[in-house]
């Protein structure tokens, strides 16, 4: 059926292109724009924590407590607006990069619990370290949030990383009680959190440990979880070809160049693969005959990754391979503009999902409008909706959209990369 909502109709029907003009400035403007918002929005200075007014997926407690992996998503992208404009969110930076210690277990050295720790606690997340690792020394590169131990406790964590090496089959774990999941995520964040620390002097670690360990990452993900197609398939165990699996082994590939891994092919085929608009990081769903509004299929909080990928590729290997750069430029900038034109909330925050039919009823019309596909029904996720205990007695669909932490960090990244592309 058609859309009877003007006010949606004419949204989907307007140029994507019209959203900004000079568009990389424009983007890092709402990038940041953003970034103060969510911290606005989320940040509890009583709880010293980001927190929301009711529960969502992503939270926890009582007092609805972001866990650790959105906390982070959060700080990366403080990070990124900071790198953007130098003192803008060096307080709050430093605040959360504080406050994340509570997460620290005390069982496990330089391990970091997905919920606040006590004790008992053992629900450690390899990836979820190898990020805060990460957000570490990015605080640590910027003049303007560096601090010693900013390194110091990141080098702690890649040390812990590396217990979650699989030496029997290769891999990096992704839960410290799940031997058998070892994902494409885990091992690639780990990977990027070793070269980076390397990067940066190494912490009191041997460097060419670290690039050893970084090296054997991808050398697994790329021998054993490649598809057919170019892409990265989840883990060991199968799995969805997610963006950010794709995302994170080609922005370590590129990071490995300045140490004379030459791996060129290895990028190009991800890059390839990663802006072919028929292959399964795209919405399959959306008809063949409007390629030009295929999206990914994914969620901001894991584009960001596979942007960020795609930039690299841009700077890295860009004057080597000139189409493919050129259609990663094209991509980071169509995805921006979708995102910006039908995920943001009149309120300045976004929603998370890229599928517009996943959202609400008002996005499905939209994808209507958008695609000429009046056929798609709703398919409304129940993870995109609040989660108190009001909502939780309403049918889905009534539950309202929730604006989360993990969705608007991931768009403020997305954002922020966005604006470095030329």
């Amino acid at each position: 059926m058609a859309t009877s909502n003007p006010q949606a109709q004419a949204q989907a029907q307007a140029p994507l292109v019209s959203a900004f003009s000079a568009e990389g400035d424009e983007f890092t403007t709402e990038g940041i724009r953003l970034c103060r918002a969510f911290w606005d929005h989320f940040w509890s200075p009583g709880h010293n924590h980001f927190v929301t007014a009711k529960a969502s997926s992503e939270t926890v407690g009582d007092w609805n407590g972001y866990t650790l992996w959105p906390f982070v998503i959060g700080i990366e992208a403080l990070l990124e607006g900071e790198a953007a404009a130098p003192g803008r969110f060096t307080a709050e930076i430093h605040t959360a990069l504080e406050a994340c210690e509570k997460y620290k277990s005390t069982a496990r050295s330089g391990a970091y619990t997905a919920w606040v720790y006590f004790e008992g606690n053992d629900d450690v997340y390899y990836d979820d370290d190898a990020q805060l690792a990460i957000a570490l020394l990015r605080a640590y590169e910027l003049p303007s949030t560096r601090k010693r131990e900013y390194l110091t406790r990141a080098a702690t964590i890649v040390t812990f990383l590396q217990t979650g090496w699989d030496a029997a089959r290769g891999g990096m774990r992704w839960h410290v009680a799940k031997p058998d999941a070892r994902n494409a995520c885990t091992t690639n964040l780990s990977a990027i959190a070793a070269i980076k620390l390397v990067k940066a002097g190494g912490g009191g670690l041997n460097t060419e440990t670290l690039l050893a360990y970084a090296r054997k990452c991808v050398d697994w993900t790329v021998n054993t979880l490649s598809l057919e197609s170019g892409l990265i398939k989840d883990g060991a165990g199968g799995g969805p070809t997610w963006t950010y699996n794709t995302g994170t082994v080609l922005y370590a590939i590129c990071q490995l160049r300045a140490f004379g891994d030459d791996r060129s092919q290895q990028a190009l085929v991800l890059a390839e693969a990663a802006c072919d608009r028929q292959k399964s990081l795209f919405d399959q769903t959306t008809p063949k005959a409007r390629l030009e509004v295929r999206y990914w299929w994914d969620s901001t909080f894991f584009v960001h990754l596979l942007m960020e990928g795609l930039v690299e590729f841009v700077e890295v290997f860009g004057s080597q391979f000139p189409e493919t750069a050129a259609k990663a430029r094209e991509e980071v900038k169509r995805h921006t503009r979708y995102m910006v034109q039908y995920l943001k909330g009149k309120d300045g925050l976004y929603v998370r999902n890229l599928r517009l039919y996943v959202i609400s009823m008002e996005h499905v019309k939209m994808f209507h409008t958008m695609t000429g596909d009046t056929n798609r029904q709703a398919a409304l996720d129940e993870s995109e909706r609040w989660k108190d205990a009001e909502s939780l007695k309403l049918p889905v669909a009534q539950r309202g959209v929730a604006k989360t932490l993990l969705g608007n960090g991931g768009m403020a990244r997305c954002l922020l990369i966005a604006g470095r592309i030329s």
